[in-house]
């Protein structure tokens, strides 16, 4: 074999254990993005109901204040507690 198909060769060989190590790693990367979706779509979800669950708190603890201050305009608060002795 004369020296320019011996390197002709060795360069097809290095071209093609190149080109198998990248598709072989690129596949790998693709299959780890596969598999990160679900659990990215899971933490999604979760904090989407997170936060939804905040807003009603958020709202029902508005909606109690405004109970509260309407109810203190009817009855206003006392400190005192009142017993069952307090009626004797």
């Amino acid at each position: 074999m004369s020296t320019a198909s011996k390197v002709t060769f060795g360069a097809s060989i290095a071209f093609a254990v190149g080109a198998f190590a990248f598709i072989n790693y690129s596949q790998q990367v693709e299959r780890a993005a596969l598999r990160q979706g679900p659990i990215k779509d899971a933490e999604r979800m979760r904090m989407k109901e997170l936060n939804r669950k905040q807003i009603l708190n958020q709202q029902d603890h508005i909606e109690q204040q405004a109970l509260k201050e309407k109810f203190e305009l009817v009855q206003p608060l006392q400190s005192k507690v009142i017993t069952a002795d307090d009626d004797k």
